[in-house]
């Protein structure tokens, strides 16, 4: 993980000249992004508070080396989308959006809609997150985009999506129904992108508020690290006797030390026939040690939620500079041990 980290930091330094401009941010630091990655199936979960500045746009890179299909005919479903937002036509009350995420059918997406969002962009592949809430659909254009130049040192493509003005006044051109403010959206997109370790980067960009114009000097990056997840175990003789035992093992997620997780401990005098013994955290070094009074043959079972990986900002601050670097993620997990015999 640490030297995927490091190939993102020189992509990086790159693309923030393409994004940023030297200029005050405005007021708009807590997005995050949580990637889960199953297969070829991908969740990107974006969040921020609903009392930062409206969302104009976000663009998320896939990771380096991620290998892309877009061949799916027009109406395939590639996944479910949700959101919450605030509707700020309704006192500013939670409306929660569901629906699927759909390859969209020529012409399905106004060709002014599309240049508003991606300029003189052509997209690989047109999208649309077909949403309901209230009785109303409500459809929002996501588009695949190939990365050219030096923002190919990134990944392969991202994906953009642009949203209207939610907090412009009633009856302005564009803008957002039900002045809907998205502080919440998950999207699970099947099929098209590649399994593999690597950092996908969100670049969020606000609205300055209660004018509808996207403030690009507010832009930031929020980073979430996906990576395999590992335990290892073993078992030493211990008390009279050597009835018990001590299990120790190590719990490492991209290589790196996962603090934090849950090691649960399964032990037994026979190796089929195994019984959970208890559960042990992992420490900041990702070691654990648990003392089991009987047993012979052993396994350990991980669970690692979501959480925080601070040195990836650490390390692409620098590069991104001006632009800011916030919450960074990496991904949850689970992996179990073979049987072992205590020694």
């Amino acid at each position: 993980m640490k030297r995927r980290i490091w190939t993102v930091v020189a992509a990086l330094a790159s693309v923030a000249a393409l994004v940023a401009v030297p200029s005050a941010y405005a007021a708009y630091t807590t997005a995050k992004l949580e990637v889960v990655q199953a297969g070829t199936a991908i969740t990107l979960k974006a969040t921020l508070s609903p009392d930062d500045d409206p969302t104009a746009s976000v663009r998320f890179f896939a990771p380096a080396g991620t290998q892309l299909t877009t061949t799916q005919a027009p109406g395939t479903v590639l996944g479910g989308a949700r959101a919450i937002v605030k509707a700020l036509d309704l006192a500013g009350a939670d409306l929660p959006l569901e629906g699927n995420l759909i390859v969209a059918a020529p012409g399905q997406i106004a060709p002014a809609t599309q240049a508003a969002c991606l300029g003189t962009t052509t997209p690989v592949a047109s999208w649309v997150m077909v949403l309901s809430a209230a009785g109303q659909t409500l459809p929002v254009p996501a588009y695949l985009v190939a990365t050219a130049g030096a923002q190919a040192a990134l990944g392969p493509a991202y994906i953009q999506i642009c949203l209207p003005p939610p907090d412009v006044p009633v009856g302005t051109p564009g803008r957002a129904t039900f002045g809907a403010k998205v502080y919440t959206a998950e999207v699970t997109v099947n099929g098209v992108f590649s399994g593999g370790a690597g950092a996908w980067i969100a670049f969020w960009t606000p609205y300055r508020p209660g004018l509808g114009q996207v403030n690009v000097a507010g832009t930031i990056a929020s980073p979430a690290v996906v990576a395999p997840g590992a335990v290892t175990v073993a078992a030493r003789k211990s008390g009279k006797k050597g009835v018990g035992a001590v299990v120790t093992g190590r719990v490492t997620q991209g290589g790196q030390a996962r603090a934090g997780a849950t090691v649960a401990i399964f032990g037994g005098l026979k190796a089929n026939r195994l019984k959970r013994l208890g559960s042990v955290r992992a420490s900041a070094s990702g070691a654990f040690t648990f003392r089991a009074k009987t047993g012979v043959f052993f396994r350990a079972n991980v669970t690692a939620a979501a959480g925080v990986a601070p040195a990836v900002c650490a390390a692409i601050s620098a590069a991104i500079a001006p632009v800011p670097c916030v919450n960074p993620t990496t991904n949850g997990f689970t992996a179990q041990t073979r049987v072992i015999r205590k020694r």
